[in-house]
């Protein structure tokens, strides 16, 4: 067994879209705008991990849980690269991210945390 679809809840899926494939590099596996639609597989290959569905928050509920780990810097994806230290420097070099932890090894090892610009933390490790 193995997942094949996550759930993200975001403030504005078509912004989380713009981050996810502009900065990150994932790539279309289904998308709708006009719906609100948008599933989104790694850069990859779709069929190569688990896909990313970016979900808009439609209730007061949900909305304090994506608050509460943004609060608490909770990260709602670890995601795997190759190189942590390239993928910390490439995405340094932009003003607009905030980094909620800097390149740090660990006993998980390698790895940093962003903000999505939707409501998010992001772990991004050395896998």
């Amino acid at each position: 067994m193995h997942v094949l679809v996550t759930g993200v809840h975001v403030d504005d899926p078509a912004r989380a879209y713009a981050f996810y494939t502009e900065v990150l590099g994932f790539r279309d596996v289904l998308v709708v705008p006009g719906s609100d639609l948008y599933i989104l597989g790694p850069s990859t290959g779709w069929e190569l991990g688990a896909q990313i569905n970016l979900e808009p928050i439609t209730d007061p509920l949900t909305r304090a849980y994506q608050q509460h780990c943004l609060r608490e810097a909770r990260p709602v994806l670890m995601l795997g690269v190759p190189d942590a230290e390239l993928e910390y420097r490439r995405l340094k070099e932009r003003a607009d991210l905030v980094f909620r932890l800097e390149l740090t090894r660990d006993a998980i090892g390698l790895h940093f945390q962003i903000e999505d610009t939707v409501g998010n933390v992001l772990s991004i490790h050395e896998a």
